[in-house]
């Protein structure tokens, strides 16, 4: 079933002949005029035929319509969408490398850090090392220093060494 509504049948006024009926005529006349002129030279018989469209029943359904738009290329559209999906696979592939170079910065920059690490640990025990009580005296006498029998202050005030006796 179509879901296009059916045709209705016009109505025919009454004492005209239907178009059906209109044609046969037409075209019997046409057949009588062909047969009484078959003696006629073929531009005689075309002059005698009325022009295209020119009958009072015929293609009165016919009318003039518009000539229709030029349609337009698609060339240029596809070549905005090529040069779009270009662009931005450029774009991508510009912003993975940056990206792929960051991150070997980034490595490197991160091996130079524990690098670092592991410096400042080393400098810090040697540090507690030569702080250590040990470390000190085993440096001086490396000078050539001797451990002190007296303790003594110096005064600033009097420019002296004030010396400590029974330690």
């Amino acid at each position: 079933m179509s879901a296009a509504p059916a045709r209705q049948q016009r109505p025919i006024p009454h004492g005209q002949p239907s178009r059906g009926a209109q044609a046969r005529a037409a075209q019997s006349a046409r057949a009588g005029q062909a047969r009484a002129g078959q003696a006629r030279t073929g531009s005689a018989q075309r002059a005698a035929q009325p022009a295209y469209g020119t009958g009072p029943s015929r293609h009165r359904h016919l009318r003039a319509v518009a000539a229709p738009e030029q349609s337009r290329s698609l060339v240029p559209f596809a070549w905005l969408c090529a040069l779009i999906v270009i662009g931005a696979l450029a774009s991508v592939l510009l912003i993975n490398t940056s990206m792929a170079g960051g991150a070997y910065e980034r490595r490197s920059l991160k091996i130079e850090i524990a690098d670092l690490h592991n410096q400042r640990a080393a400098l810090a025990t040697e540090l507690q090392r030569n702080a250590a009580p040990e470390g000190l005296a085993r440096q001086a006498e490396a000078l050539g220093m001797l451990p002190a029998t007296v303790l003594g202050f110096v005064s600033l005030s009097e420019s002296v060494v004030i010396e400590e006796k029974g330690r």
